[in-house]
């Protein structure tokens, strides 16, 4: 888990408001963050799966 304690953003930008530009930066990334970590989580729980030689019990949604 990553928890951000300080986060200091400078935008200069032109047309939108400063808040907007960061607002749908922010959104971007933190949904392809979190894809990219769902996508990690089922990676591995494939890879456990995989690993088990039916002396462990099933893992949950495999």
């Amino acid at each position: 888990m990553i928890t951000i304690h300080n986060l200091e953003v400078r935008l200069d930008v032109e047309g939108d408001s400063d808040e907007a530009v960061f607002a749908r930066l922010f959104d971007k990334y933190m949904r392809q963050w979190s894809r990219l970590a769902d996508e990690a989580k089922t990676r591995q729980r494939l890879a456990e799966a995989h690993r088990s030689l039916g002396d462990r019990p099933p893992v949950d949604g495999m």
